[in-house]
């Protein structure tokens, strides 16, 4: 464990302090986010970020450093609006979706109400199209002997059976 402390956490090597047992918050700054820490002590200060750190309860420091990171990145990206301007992109984005869900609903719906009586026309055109198929018009034209065969041979059974009685 005291290899692991003897590589400075992200506040430590930011601050160019020896990194030691007393570091309070290198378990949150990890040294792999340096550049995220180098723009939250730009934006926030290291005091502000320190005074924040230690405001927090000591099971949501994790969020807290996190939140810290991520919103000093997004300033990064939007001098301008910071968070509050990716806020606004992604709630714009999401009224747009919102906006396109309704519209494919829309025609889906549209479709579906089109789609009733062109399924049966759909049906009976496959009917007459493996009709005019020779193979399977064969096939059908077979099965519809065999049927007018039995019929026939059941007719006749019933008039012989008619005659005699």
């Amino acid at each position: 464990m005291s290899e692991q402390r003897n590589v400075p956490c992200g506040l430590c090597r930011y601050q160019h302090k020896r990194h030691d047992l007393s570091c309070e918050f290198g378990q949150y700054f990890p040294i792999n986010r340096l550049r995220e820490i180098e723009s939250a002590s730009k934006f926030f200060g290291m005091a502000n970020l320190l005074r924040l750190m230690r405001g927090a309860e000591p099971s949501q420091r994790q969020v807290m450093a996190n939140s810290i990171l991520r919103e000093a990145q997004m300033w990064a990206n939007d001098p301008i609006h910071g968070a509050l301007g990716h806020i606004l992109t992604l709630s714009s984005h999401i009224k747009s979706v919102g906006r396109e869900l309704k519209l494919v609903n829309a025609m889906l719906a549209h479709c579906s109400h089109q789609a009733t009586p062109q399924i049966a026309t759909t049906v009976q055109d496959n009917l007459v199209a493996s009709s005019s198929n020779p193979a399977q018009s064969s096939t059908v034209a077979s099965q519809e002997k065999e049927g007018a065969a039995e019929e026939k041979d059941a007719e006749v059974k019933r008039k012989n059976g008619k005659r005699k009685h």
